[in-house]
């Protein structure tokens, strides 16, 4: 029998890979027919709040949404800055490239275990630490205070702030309502803050492919990615789940190489195996964590 915390790993991990393969797709609408990649959020948040709203429907009825009265703040609240996070992550891709800009976004472990320490009293035993100092090393070989792009580097931090205050707010806020429920609300707010701010915007064409990538970017991004990061919560603390996401930047290094043919720089590569042997090093820790 899987351990229950194991469990919550695995839903992290899914989660993780989910998230990287949503930017893949993103890059590859953009670069092959120059799709916006706000406009390219807006049609996957579409298919990511469809796609939650038949899980409900299917698994509790139309009575399934009743468990948030009450909470409909809490589920306001997360959409706002989950659907900022995304936004903000999408816009930074128009000033970074995608390996970076994932790599970058690791900062946020530095807020998400201040905060959970803070908020929810959580803290991390010696073992992994010890992992979660060779996930900051792998992060810091991109030296983010020296970052190219000023512009895509701020965006991107409020968009990395924005998303590690759901992270940990959401540990509290999934145990007065089931994640699948909490995903709906989150989505349909998140998809009106995004539809308003791509007002305006060049509305391109689409193709099969396009088509492809946008249904498969709405069901990994808005509906997978969130709905197995709510589930882990259930198993481990939002620390720790926040620290298993840090695979993210390998998944999307490895696909940008093997799918759009992206030739990594040294600095890549190390990233990546840092970034690997981290999480590695914190999984093989969690026995003697508390969750």
């Amino acid at each position: 029998m899987i351990h229950r915390g194991n469990i919550g790993y695995v839903l992290a991990f899914a989660s993780a890979a989910a998230g990287a393969l949503r930017y893949n797709l993103a890059v590859f609408a953009n670069e092959s027919a120059g799709f916006d990649y706000v406009q390219f959020l807006v049609y996957a948040l579409a298919i990511g709040l469809v796609a939650s709203g038949i899980h409900v429907g299917v698994k509790d009825g139309w009575r399934g949404f009743m468990p948030l009265r009450g909470r409909f703040h809490h589920a306001l609240l997360y959409g706002i800055l989950m659907g900022w996070s995304t936004l903000a992550h999408f816009l930074a891709l128009e000033h970074l490239n995608e390996t970076t800009m994932t790599s970058l976004a690791q900062l946020g472990i530095l807020f998400s275990l201040g905060l959970a320490a803070w908020l929810l009293n959580e803290r991390l035993n010696r073992r992994e630490w010890i992992g979660a100092i060779i996930i900051f090393g792998g992060m810091f070989l991109f030296k983010p205070w020296e970052a190219g792009n000023r512009t895509g580097f701020a965006i991107l931090m409020s968009g990395v702030l924005a998303g590690t205050l759901a992270s940990t707010g959401a540990k509290v806020w999934v145990r007065g309502t089931t994640p699948r429920v909490l995903m709906v609300w989150r989505n349909l707010v998140a998809l009106m803050l995004v539809y308003a701010f791509s007002l305006g915007r060049a509305r391109p064409e689409f193709t099969p492919g396009i088509v492809i990538a946008v249904v498969a970017t709405g069901i990994l991004g808005p509906y997978l990615h969130g709905l197995f990061f709510l589930m882990a919560l259930k198993h481990i603390a939002a620390s720790r789940a926040s620290l298993m996401g840090r695979v993210q930047p390998v998944i999307v290094f490895l696909i940008s190489l093997v799918f759009l043919g992206r030739i990594p720089a040294g600095k890549e590569i190390a990233s990546a195996v840092l970034l690997t042997l981290g999480t590695f090093w914190l999984i093989r820790s969690r026995p003697a964590a508390r969750t």
